[in-house]
């Protein structure tokens, strides 16, 4: 999903596709050109990390607490509401889906300084990431037990940025896949620590290999400045990511 960011006051639109992700992802260096991106394997990159966490900044998750009950039914509540039980997966975890997905030229994978509860994150590195450090930043989790439906689940996806505070939506949200699988993008403004910033949501419900039922949020944001940079980024990722249940 594309949609304009257009701010009252001296801001063109910016164009931001809706999508995302991160998980587990490896750029090749070596690439001459500033537009290539490079598809790489979770399992492939998940070693390679460790080294790096003294020298990348470190992934800027929003600060707002998500956890509150709010005017806006979400996925929590659903979850909550129909008994179902949550077990939060990470990279590697037996019989989790394999999610692929490039990183875009700025971009880096984030290993050791993503979130503890993220399945991934890449953080971009380029030098209008002095002030703030734009991410994306994935979440697993296995739902089982309870009454688990797709479309009453997708239907209450975007009731997390709606409870931020200062939220204004960017555009409608709109029913797409990922690689196949259903998905929800929502984007808007919001603001953090007193800082306005841009912020997009895809959620993606994956059927795995033995039918268990996955939901999947990749969760992008930056400064309202960066919104394009952001908005660049995830729409190469939407394009190239693939998922493997």
């Amino acid at each position: 999903m594309k949609i304009s960011t257009r701010r009252t006051t001296a801001i063109a639109a910016t164009l931001i596709a809706v999508t995302l992700s991160l998980v587990g992802c490896s750029k090749d260096d070596s690439s001459s050109s500033s537009k290539d991106t490079t598809t790489t394997s979770a399992a492939a990159s998940s070693s390679k990390t460790s080294a790096a966490k003294s020298s990348k900044p470190k992934a800027s998750p929003r600060t707002t607490d998500t956890s509150k009950p709010g005017a806006n039914k979400t996925i929590a509540d659903y979850i909550a509401s129909n008994n179902i039980k949550e077990t939060p997966v990470k990279h590697g975890d037996p019989n989790s889906p394999t999610i692929d997905l490039p990183v875009p030229d700025g971009w880096e994978v984030a290993g050791d300084n993503a979130p503890d509860y993220a399945y991934g994150a890449i953080i971009y590195t380029g030098p209008e990431a002095t002030d703030y450090v734009p991410s994306v930043i994935a979440i697993l989790s296995k739902l089982e037990g309870g009454n688990v439906n797709a479309k009453d689940l997708l239907a209450v996806a975007e009731g997390e940025l709606k409870n931020l505070p200062g939220y204004k939506e960017l555009g409608p949200g709109e029913n797409v896949t990922l690689s196949s699988f259903p998905a929800y993008d929502y984007a808007g403004l919001f603001t953090d620590e007193g800082q306005s910033k841009v912020v997009a949501q895809k959620t993606v419900v994956i059927t795995g290999a033995d039918g268990s039922l996955y939901v999947l949020q990749l969760n992008a944001d930056g400064l309202e400045a960066q919104a394009e940079i952001v908005g660049t980024a995830l729409e190469a990722i939407d394009k190239e990511t693939t998922i493997t249940p």
